[in-house]
C-alpha cells in the first residue's frame, strides 16, 4: 500500500514593513495629538474658571494686590477695548459686568473711578502719579511719571462714568462699554501718599461657551490622533491563501513544519485483499485423514 503524501509545509510571512501611509499617519497623529491635548487642558482649566473658581456674587475675581504710590494718583495702563476688526463682537456682552474693589490703607477716605483715557490725561497729565501697567499679576509693574500735584480733588471732576469714594472698603460696578478706559485710584481730597489693596472682577458671561468650545474641540481631536497612532504602529497579519490540501486540518498555516508519521501497519487478515486468491494460488494439503 503506497504512503498517504503528506501537506507540504510554507514558512510564515515576514512582518508587513512601514509603507509611505503608515509614517504619514504615524506624523500626522502626533502632530494633532499636541495641539489637542493643550486643547483640552485649556477647555478644562476655563470650565474649573465658569465654575468653582468664581465668587459667590457670580464674579471671577482676580488675586488681591497690594498698590501704594508717594505721588497723588495710581492709574491703570489703557485698557483698549474698541474691539476694531471685529466690531461684531459686543464688548459688554462678552465681558458681562466689571467690579473693582479697593480698600485704603492710608487711614484717608479713598477714590476710585474710571473714565477715557483723554479726559484722565487731561487731568492728571502733569501730576506725580504711578501707572501700573499689568492689572492682575501678583507683583504688577508700575511706573512713576509727573511732578506737580491735581488742581481739584477727584470728586469734583465730571469726567467719570463710574466712581465710588468713602472710607473702608468701595467697591465701583462698571458695564464695559467700547473705548480706551483707564482706572484711577486717589485719595478723597486728593492729597500724596496712596496706598490701597484692590482687586478687579467680571462676571464673563461667555467664558462657559468659550470652555466647552475649547474642550470639545481638543477632545476631538485627541481622539483623532489617538486612532492615527493605533493605526499606524498597529501590525497586521495577513497570510497569503493555501492550497486545497497544503495544510492538514486543524493546523495554522504560521506554525512549525508538522512532523511525519509512518502510515499505520495493514492488517492482512482482516484486509479484503487478504480474502481473495488468486488462481494460481495452491492451499497447502491437510493432514492425512
Amino acid at each position: 500500500m503506497a504512503p498517504t503524501p503528506q501537506p507540504t509545509w510554507s514558512p510564515p510571512p515576514p512582518a508587513p514593513r512601514w509603507g509611505p501611509g503608515r509614517v504619514i499617519a504615524l506624523v500626522l497623529g502626533i502632530l494633532i495629538l499636541l495641539p489637542a491635548l493643550g486643547l483640552t487642558v485649556a477647555g478644562g482649566l476655563l470650565l474649573w474658571a465658569d465654575g468653582p473658581a468664581r465668587n459667590n456674587d457670580g464674579y471671577l475675581y482676580s488675586s488681591s494686590d497690594n498698590f501704594s504710590s508717594g505721588g497723588f494718583a495710581i492709574t491703570s495702563a489703557s485698557v483698549d477695548l474698541t474691539t476694531s476688526g471685529a466690531n461684531w463682537v459686543p464688548v459688554s456682552a462678552a465681558l458681562g459686568t466689571a467690579k473693582i474693589q479697593v480698600t485704603g490703607n492710608s487711614g484717608s477716605d479713598v477714590f476710585v473711578g474710571i473714565a477715557r483715557v483723554a479726559d484722565a490725561t487731561a487731568y492728571l497729565g502733569s501730576v506725580d502719579r504711578t501707572v501700573v501697567t499689568d492689572l492682575g499679576s501678583g507683583s504688577p509693574p508700575s511706573i512713576r511719571t509727573g511732578s506737580g500735584a491735581p488742581a481739584t480733588p477727584p470728586g469734583e471732576q465730571n469726567i467719570w462714568v463710574a466712581q465710588s469714594a468713602g472710607s473702608g472698603a468701595q467697591t465701583l460696578t462698571w458695564k464695559p462699554a467700547a473705548g480706551n478706559w483707564t482706572l484711577v485710584v486717589m485719595n478723597s481730597d486728593g492729597s500724596a501718599g496712596v496706598s490701597v489693596d484692590a482687586r478687579v472682577g467680571a462676571t464673563l458671561p461667555a467664558l462657559g461657551g468659550l470652555a466647552w468650545g475649547v474642550f470639545i474641540v481638543g477632545l476631538g481631536l485627541l481622539v483623532i490622533g489617538v486612532v492615527l497612532i493605533v493605526l499606524a504602529v498597529r501590525r497586521r497579519r495577513v497570510a497569503p491563501a493555501a492550497p486545497y490540501g497544503a495544510v492538514p486540518y486543524g493546523t495554522s498555516p504560521g506554525g512549525p513544519p508538522p512532523s511525519w508519521s509512518p502510515p499505520a501497519p495493514v492488517d492482512r487478515t482482516t484486509a479484503a485483499d487478504a480474502r481473495q486468491e488468486t488462481p494460481t494460488e495452491q492451499r497447502p494439503p491437510g493432514p492425512p485423514q
